[in-house]
């Protein structure tokens, strides 16, 4: 099971990794449609209807990565995606790291008090839980919201099994040829494991800008230096590794859940 969530999280925000200045990879839909399904699954009567209103014969899945499709067509909405809080920096600085209100912090803020606000039109909703379902994705990968100066990791340059990568395209795509694991097989053994654990309350408390600070400090602290000096990635740390992306991707799934039915509950 540890292994398959790992194989998960590593796809979570390959597509969506979509930063000007970064190398445009445009895979990881397999992840962001498992968060997605795993939340769907735990959502209200309330929110399953308002979600069959606003995406009428489309599920939270099929439309997961939709904010990436749109990107050739709207370029604009590249750095929706990430936001680039320095490692060695302890709090979220909007003046300074989202200063025009488009980073994924921002944006995922706006985009949830939109999908909230029954007095919008309901192509603007619809549009919204399509950002949100995505966003929410892109900011609990570690490598979207902390950076060294590296572009998000996609500056450090590294070897895995023989192979060329940076660590930005490892935590998103690393592992993904190996593992052969079915998408359903993931969605049912994330959901029980979410089903097993009594501390669902604490996971969903805070706010977007907490769980944010979450992945940048998975990245300070595990992402960078766990990497071995010499660059080349061998099995201990995908070892070292495995336990907090598992958490990610737990946490991402159950969020999204709880911000969606929040928003789309009656009344």
């Amino acid at each position: 099971m540890r292994r398959c969530l790992l194989a998960v999280v590593l796809l979570l925000g390959a597509a969506s990794s979509a930063r000007a200045d970064h190398d445009d990879l445009f895979w990881g839909q397999l992840g962001h449609r498992i968060i997605a399904r795993v939340a769907a699954a735990r959502l209200t009567p309330a929110a399953r209807l308002a979600v069959r209103d606003l995406i009428p014969g489309e599920t939270l899945a099929s439309v997961a990565s939709w904010a990436d499709s749109i990107r050739p067509s709207r370029p604009e909405t590249g750095p929706w995606h990430y936001v680039n809080i320095p490692i060695w920096d302890s709090i979220y600085r909007p003046k300074t790291v989202c200063p025009d209100g488009t980073c994924v912090i921002a944006m995922l803020e706006k985009e949830i008090a939109i999908l909230r606000d029954r007095s919008k039109p309901r192509s603007e909703r619809a549009e919204a839980l399509k950002w949100v379902v995505h966003l929410m994705g892109d900011m609990h990968q570690p490598l979207h919201v902390g950076d060294r100066g590296d572009r998000g990791g996609n500056d450090v340059k590294l070897t895995w099994a023989g192979k060329a990568w940076t660590l930005h395209s490892l935590w998103d795509t690393g592992l993904l040829v190996a593992t052969g694991v079915p998408e359903e097989r993931f969605v049912v053994e994330i959901g029980r494991t979410l089903d097993q654990r009594g501390d669902l309350a604490t996971l969903t408390r805070g706010s977007i800008v907490d769980w944010a600070m979450e992945s940048h400090d998975v990245a300070r602290d595990v992402a960078y230096p766990f990497l071995p000096t010499s660059l080349d990635v061998d099995p201990s740390y995908l070892a070292k590794v495995r336990v907090i992306l598992e958490d990610r991707v737990l946490r991402a799934s159950v969020r999204l859940a709880k911000v969606l039915n929040e928003a789309l509950a009656k009344g």
